[in-house]
């Protein structure tokens, strides 16, 4: 799953938290890459 996916899908809701955690709910829970993008974004959309 690459950045811009994450950023196209259904995972920005109003509350940044929970769109977190329904970004990493759909990582892999070994690939910490896709973990590392959900933490990116959710820095993005929190600052």
């Amino acid at each position: 799953m690459k950045k811009s996916d994450l950023k196209e899908s259904n995972y920005f809701m109003s509350d940044p938290v929970e769109s977190y955690f329904e970004c990493i709910s759909s990582c892999d829970i070994s690939d910490g890459i896709c973990i590392s993008k959900c933490v990116e974004i959710l820095r993005d959309e929190d600052g």
